[in-house]
């Protein structure tokens, strides 16, 4: 059997899907690039925005064309909402956000019948952590290590609590054995995803093991770990635990993903965020008192039910008084079954040109964060290599992508590199 993989929307997609991976070659199937050779074709899907529908809908319709004879697995958030319209487009085999294991089982039945399977469970949330059988493996330079799936947090533009259920958290055990097995397999980086990390481990015991201590015993059990990125964290969530990880940790990266998601206090407070903009503000104050050079990225939505041009102007002034080195960019999307769905949603004109000023800012940050660094060496684990060009491609531990010249791949090797105009690849 041969078998095809495919993954929208955030990293705990990639990382299930690569956990399915390895279940499939230890079953004997093969993996092939295209999805026209595939005998079985698994698409995770997203539902974020309706951006994210739409593609999600995309990819089912291009699979079943592409290759009308395999079985069509279709599971992830899009599904939750619309496990119908997902076999009617094609999909052979549904499934939500739980029960990922079963999959193999699913396949050999509907190869043996072909008749439609509905794996769709009514209620999300009084989920246990789904452990899926099998270590995720991907290159030998990143590994991803999902801790954490849902959400309890409900704030008022997201579905993804309803999607994905209730925050639960990976056991530690289970977690620092797989940790310890991607460092001794020669992984270099490992990347910690969840849907909400910041609540590790307030469902574990009595709830004082969090992600700090996690992330302590992960370092102290692998000192040959190179790097531990944390792929999005909460600012709220930055306690005192974290702070003495990045202060007396080098291999935990320079770079953290703070979402802002608005900086209006007013937009804040409609969104339900946790925090306003000045506790956001000092929590960044002090990550940079102690790493000084640190990247923090982040994410806005514009155009919120309700967002004034003053409201989107405070946004922008904050944004540039925190001197993100890079902004993601969302404009707002409603999603049904959400309380800001029941708002009046801001034109979408309006949006369009926010999104753009806002871009703008993003690119103007960037570039001024990265001259920071031009004329020093900085430490490169490289991953990728464009033979045509003649280049190979890494990052630096604060995510600046570089590029230097190379007659061969250079994936897994670790340089010291010269940054300027000439080697910078963003």
């Amino acid at each position: 059997m041969k078998f095809f993989l495919f993954s929208l929307g955030c990293k705990v997609n990639s990382y299930e899907n690569d956990n399915l991976r390895q279940t499939f070659l230890k079953l004997g199937y093969e993996e092939v690039v295209r999805e026209d050779e595939a005998d079985i074709i698994v698409l995770n899907t997203c539902s974020v925005t309706s951006v994210a529908d739409k593609k999600s809908r995309q990819h089912v319709r291009r699979f079943r064309k592409a290759a009308p004879k395999a079985i069509l697995v279709v599971m992830g958030c899009y599904t939750v909402l619309h496990y119908e319209e997902a076999k009617s487009i094609g999909a052979d085999i549904v499934l939500g956000t739980a029960n990922r294991n079963k999959i193999p089982e699913y396949i050999d039945t509907f190869s043996k019948n072909h008749e439609f399977i509905l794996d769709m469970k009514t209620t999300f949330r009084k989920e246990k952590y789904e452990e899926m059988g099998q270590i995720a493996l991907t290159d030998n330079t990143r590994a991803y290590l999902k801790i954490q799936d849902g959400c309890d947090n409900y704030c008022t533009y997201c579905i993804i609590p309803t999607l994905r259920g209730n925050s639960r958290s990976r056991e530690i055990e289970n977690t620092l054995r797989e940790a310890k097995h991607m460092v001794e397999l020669g992984y270099k980086e490992i990347v910690i995803t969840g849907v909400h990390l910041g609540a590790y481990g307030k469902d574990l015991g009595d709830g004082s093991y969090r992600l700090g201590n996690l992330l302590t015993d992960m370092l102290a059990q692998s000192p040959d770990l190179f790097r531990l990125r944390i792929s999005s964290i909460e600012d709220s969530e930055i306690d005192e635990k974290m702070l003495n990880i990045l202060k007396g940790n080098k291999e935990v990266v320079s770079h953290l993903h703070m979402p802002l998601q608005s900086g209006s206090d007013g937009v804040l407070k409609r969104m339900h965020r946790k925090y306003d903009c000045a506790f956001f503000m000092n929590t960044l104050n002090t990550i940079r008192e102690i790493r000084p050079d640190i990247a923090i990225t982040t994410d806005v939505i514009v155009g919120f039910p309700g967002e004034t041009e003053e409201e989107f102007q405070e946004t922008l002034d904050f944004c540039r008084r925190a001197r993100f080195a890079e902004i993601h960019v969302f404009p707002y999307s409603a999603r049904k079954g959400t309380y800001a769905a029941t708002l009046k949603d801001t034109a979408p004109e309006i949006k369009k040109d926010r999104v753009h000023r806002l871009l703008d800012l993003s690119k103007e940050l960037r570039e001024e964060y990265e001259k920071q660094f031009y004329g020093q060496e900085l430490t490169v684990l490289f991953e990728d290599y464009n033979e045509k060009e003649g280049l190979a491609y890494g990052h630096t531990a604060n995510y600046l992508l570089v590029k230097v010249p190379s007659n061969h791949s250079k994936h897994g090797e670790i340089e010291r590199v010269l940054y300027n105009d000439k080697t910078k690849a963003d």
